[in-house]
């Protein structure tokens, strides 16, 4: 199979949970999901969730089981803002911070960051 166009996705929308579909009909697979909190005060704290997408050619179920209890913090659909952007359904704003090709393979890389509340008072 050719290699397709490099085209950034410009719509993921969730096919089963770590699975997203783009608007070419092009498969990606949640392949890390990481979790970051800083401390901004002593009252506030700031949530970053990162997530990488594989473009893949079928899913893998099994694949996912490390993550299936986290995948439920991911939107159901992500759409393109700018390009350095994407929104999700509930209107949080996901930084892209890498998009690339490596071994025939397309990945992106979003970020969302949120401010939280300290939950302990």
């Amino acid at each position: 199979m050719a290699a397709g166009p490099f085209l950034i996705p410009v719509t993921l929308t969730r096919e089963i949970p770590g699975y997203y579909k783009d608007e070419n009909q092009r498969l990606w697979i949640v392949a890390t999901l990481l979790f970051k909190t800083d401390h901004l005060a002593d009252d506030m704290h700031r949530v970053s969730v990162t997530v990488r997408l594989c473009q893949v050619g079928e899913c893998c179920a099994e694949f996912l089981s490390q993550f299936s209890s986290s995948l439920a913090c991911l939107p159901s659909v992500w759409q393109k803002d700018s390009d350095f952007s994407y929104t999700d359904k509930d209107s949080r704003f996901w930084i892209k911070t890498a998009h690339y090709r490596t071994e025939g393979t397309l990945h992106l890389t979003l970020r969302m960051q949120t401010p939280l509340g300290d939950e302990s008072s």
